[in-house]
């Protein structure tokens, strides 16, 4: 059969798996039931009532049919080379041979060759089968004509552009940094009890056969119910090893961290809901692989329950102050370096009663969360927390650089040490976070003072008037005093500078810094600084980067102590008025409850009358009636604030405390904001804005570029892609209408090339502009 194939020994041989075809025991114990069954007296029911046969009644049937046609090899087992086979070991060794010979072979040939040999009909798929089952390892082979193998295959992404920022993050190991955080995570969760023990928490009712959730698993009660809980009270019941986070290698960590870094471009407002609409698709290209919705959101919710954000923020200030190294080395001749505090809120909707600040861009007090941002000296974010409603400042911030002081406290190319000093706005300067700030020596402080706090009597020395050198203003060095509002008669004295504007306004700054080492121009310059330096660049990071854009949440109830303390003070000072005004309220009860006699009389009356024009229609006798009523009801009136009057001072606080105690009924809890999510997602999009700037700073030549501008100039750029086996050529289109753009892009082309990246794809990145055409 063999000798009509010729075999070209250089074409690679792969191997064939065989399925040996020997009766077995199941075959013997069925013939030896079966001639039980004839040799009895027994009818064929009672015979399998009375024994312990291994088959049913019409199995019985079955197998002596298939005795009599096909003898013994009709009752072997054959599941195992598939039900209802058409091919023979003869047909199929055919098959393997035209397959070694020829390993591109179409299906389509050998359909047409086994039936014209064996007179077989097979269908195009069942040829495809057959192939599947002889061959484990074989590739699929792709529709269409063969392509030349030195035919490149071309792709299309719409966001083109954003190849680069991949690249850049490759090239600098932000997906290994990232990887590496969350392994490092998983595998300290390995180590614990809890990992171990895990398993009996697995709840599988009402899934599918595979495990898998179904719409009445999302309709049980307490599934329901508890779906916006806390993540520290799912943690107690979660399944730790049903997490994919668990099995999954360094790659494809990677690459679902890439795809979240990716969402602010591929869905425009950062959010997943819409990563399966059509730009979507272009995850493809920037992670290297296609990820739907669905596994992004588990992959986000893993994280929440592995609680990774806190060694990924740790993982960001280190990452980020060694690639922004070389930027503080021209920083190494100033006397101090700045750091710009700020915070981001983001309004929460919700039915339940979350914790609450002003949501700055709204304009109102309502459920939020708050970032709060630590800003290096060029408006970079070097670190951030968040926080369920209002975020801790002042005296907090101190608590914060703790934990980054490491990262940040050297800097490259300074002989002596540099003074670090932080710009905070009018929210920050409560007296509080000045004792803070006196109670160390390594960080300084410039924030504003307040109008409403500013006091010409609160001046304790004012020195001479000094030009402003970098303005139109004139300075005064003062020295001011204020007072602790949380502890009455504390008094702090600080330095001050007064800024008196030529156009008439004025200003007062607060610093820690000696008069005799930093002078009062370098103090106001360094505060004012911080709209182009920071507020500006924050402000273009949040819409590029989606910053301003809630994530996710669950939410945790928590007893609200101030309510409980303004609540238990209410109680007291009502009881307590209660007993001072104990003879006077005994007085004012007789006559409420004459008044309280008397109005149902009255509204008997008041319903037998009529109004007609304006005017009440009722017989004499029982209007003089409803007008007695009337007066006597007017009459205890009078006397009950005549009474009020004798102590107004204590009615109206008892009526205020009465209205307070009201005010505050069903308040007696709160929901905190769960911000692990949040600080996740967050992490992406500070380390996004971070690439942004990197890309601007040493690709595009450090041109004053918003990120906003960056994204419609370069990110969406159209780009055609051709893929060969060890590279990745993206080729952008040519903008006509911004031909100084294209020239930027033509140098950042130069630059990157020459890292050899290699990207998600296990390729080499490429990139070239498309020739522009005049």
């Amino acid at each position: 059969m063999y000798g009509l194939i010729m075999t070209d020994q250089s074409m690679p041989k792969l191997k064939a798996r065989y399925v040996p075809n020997n009766a077995d025991e199941r075959t013997s114990s069925i013939i030896v039931w079966l001639n039980k069954i004839e040799k009895s007296k027994l009818s064929v029911a009672k015979f399998l009532g009375k024994h312990p046969v291994p088959f049913t009644r019409s199995q019985y049937y079955l197998y002596n049919k298939k005795l009599r046609e096909s003898g013994e090899s009709g009752l072997h087992d054959k599941r195992s080379e598939g039900g209802n086979r058409k091919l023979s070991a003869e047909s199929e060794a055919f098959i393997v041979g035209c397959v070694e010979s020829n390993p591109d072979i179409s299906p389509k040939w050998l359909q047409e060759a086994v039936n014209k040999r064996f007179g077989l009909i097979l269908s195009p798929s069942g040829v495809t089968r057959v192939l599947q089952r002889l061959y484990l390892d074989k590739e699929k082979r792709t529709r269409g004509r063969p392509k030349r193998k030195d035919e490149e295959e071309i792709l299309h992404n719409s966001c083109g552009g954003f190849e680069f920022i991949v690249a850049l993050a490759y090239y600098l190991g932000w997906p290994q940094m990232t990887a590496d955080a969350i392994k490092d995570a998983v595998k300290s969760l390995k180590r614990t009890k809890t990992f171990r023990s895990s398993d009996s928490y697995s709840d599988k009712k009402a899934r599918d056969k595979l495990g898998r959730f179904t719409t009445q698993y999302n309709q049980r009660e307490d599934i329901r119910r508890n779906r916006f809980e806390s993540i520290t009270e799912k943690r107690r019941q979660k399944n730790w090893k049903s997490m994919n986070v668990i099995r999954d290698g360094i790659k494809t960590i990677q690459r679902k961290s890439l795809a979240i870094l990716s969402l602010p471009v591929v869905t425009m407002n950062g959010g997943i809901r819409t990563v399966d609409s059509a730009l979507g698709q272009e995850l493809k290209h920037f992670a290297g692989f296609d990820y739907k919705q669905n596994s992004l959101t588990k992959y986000l919710n893993e994280l929440k329950y592995l609680g990774v954000s806190e060694r990924l923020l740790e993982s960001m200030v280190k990452f980020w102050s060694k690639c922004w190294g070389s930027e503080m080395k021209d920083l190494s001749h100033r006397s101090f370096l700045c750091y710009y505090i700020d915070g981001n809120t983001k309004a929460i909707w919700s039915s339940k009663r979350v914790k609450q600040n002003k949501v700055t861009m709204l304009g109102r007090v309502m459920g939020c969360l708050e970032h709060v941002f630590i800003h290096d000296t060029f408006g970079r974010a070097v670190y951030f927390e968040t926080y369920s409603g209002h975020g801790p400042c002042g005296e907090h911030i101190l608590e914060m650089f703790e934990k980054i002081e490491g990262a940040i406290e050297d800097v490259p190319g300074s002989r002596t040490s540099v003074t670090r000093v932080l710009v905070m706005d009018g929210a920050s300067n409560s007296v509080r976070t000045l004792r803070a700030f006196a109670s160390q020596q390594k960080y300084h402080y410039i924030t504003l003072l307040d109008d409403n706090q500013w006091k010409e009597r609160k001046i304790h020395s004012i020195g001479r008037p000094k030009r402003y050198r970098y303005g139109k203003a004139t300075l005064r060095e003062i020295v001011i005093e204020l007072e602790d509002s949380q502890e009455k008669g504390y008094l702090v004295r600080t330095r001050g500078i007064k800024i008196n504007w030529d156009n008439g306004k004025t200003t007062v700054l607060l610093t820690s810094l000696p008069m005799e080492t930093t002078g009062s121009s370098e103090i106001v310059q360094s505060y004012f600084n911080r709209w182009p330096a920071q507020e500006l660049q924050f402000k273009g990071m949040k819409s590029a980067t989606s910053l301003h854009r809630v994530a996710g949440y669950g939410k945790q109830e928590i007893k609200d102590e101030r309510v409980a303390e303004r609540q238990a003070h209410a109680t007291m000072m009502i009881n307590k008025l209660k007993e001072i005004l104990k003879n006077p309220l005994e007085d004012m009860r007789v006559h409420e409850e004459s008044i309280a006699k008397l109005i149902p009389k009255e509204r008997y009356l008041r319903k037998q009358s009529e109004i007609s024009h304006g005017k009440r229609k009722l017989p004499e006798e029982l209007m003089e009636r409803l007008n007695s009523y009337g007066k006597k009801i007017q009459s205890h009136e009078r006397e009950i604030k005549k009474i009020e009057k004798e102590h107004l001072d204590h009615f109206r606080l008892l009526r205020k405390h009465r209205r307070e105690w009201l005010r505050l009924q069903g308040k007696e809890t709160v929901y905190k904001v769960d911000v692990e999510l949040d600080q996740i997602v967050t992490f992406h999009r500070v380390s996004l804005a971070h690439l942004y700037a990197y890309f601007i700073k040493h690709f595009l030549g450090g041109d004053l570029i918003s990120m906003t501008n960056l994204l419609h100039k370069v990110i969406h750029i159209h780009a055609s892609i051709k893929e060969t086996a060890d590279a990745r050529k993206i080729i952008l289109d040519y903008n006509k209408k911004d031909t100084l753009m294209m020239q930027k892009l033509s140098g950042a082309i130069k630059k990157i090339n020459a890292l050899n990246v290699i990207g998600p794809q296990g390729k080499r990145m490429e990139f070239s502009l498309e020739t522009s055409l005049s």
